[in-house]
């Protein structure tokens, strides 16, 4: 390195610093739409992909990696790749029920939970999935926690295996519907987090 580039690399990291300084000031983020709005374009958000880290930390086992989440109307595809991207498990519903590819090998059943329970002996509150991944309540949902405006911060959930779960969104995107960007679940075993790094409406 030239002593004149010594010279300038203090300016020129000092630009490039006060440049994301700027653009981060220029991300201002959008006020909350009212509670009672929000909670109708959630109900009607039924289309949607998102991209997320995902660990999982089960008795005696522990998962992470990428998921990506299609979300059509009532049915879902989900993908599950580690962290050189190698797929670990594709997940599809249809009106016909569940299928998992997982290790080359395709295995169908009456319920995603019913698969995931069989292949990897924990349970997930993935039937319910589409409605807390948007931070919404389904019927067997209990203990429900706002914040001043209006957004689901916890709740309480029994899942289809009937294993209560907690269910807490620590942040969410500064965008009008307030959509999760980090959602915890914790059982009495288990505890499962998911950081979004994407939301996309379809």
């Amino acid at each position: 390195m030239t002593q004149s580039t010594k010279r300038w690399l203090p300016v020129l990291v000092a630009l490039f610093l006060s440049g994301c300084a700027s653009w981060q000031q220029a991300q201002v983020a959008e006020i909350p739409l009212p509670a009672k709005e929000r909670q109708q374009q959630l109900a009607t958000l039924t289309q949607f992909e998102l991209t997320a880290s995902l660990g999982v930390k089960a008795p005696g086992d522990s998962v992470s990696g990428s998921l990506n989440w299609v979300q059509q109307d009532e049915f879902y595809t989900a993908d599950l790749n580690n962290f050189i991207g190698i797929n670990i498990f594709k997940l599809q519903t249809t009106a016909e029920g569940a299928l998992v590819q997982v290790s080359g090998e395709s295995h169908q059943a009456a319920s995603a939970a019913a698969l995931l329970d069989y292949l990897s002996g924990w349970s997930l509150p993935i039937e319910e999935m589409p409605l807390w991944l948007k931070g919404m309540t389904g019927a067997s949902s209990s203990d429900l926690r706002f914040d001043p405006m209006g957004r689901l911060t916890s709740f309480s959930l029994l899942d289809s295996q009937n294993r209560r779960w907690q269910v807490s969104y620590p942040k969410f995107f500064p965008d009008r519907l307030s959509l999760p960007q980090l959602i915890i679940l914790e059982s009495s075993d288990t505890r499962l987090k998911l950081a979004i790094r994407q939301w996309k409406m379809l």
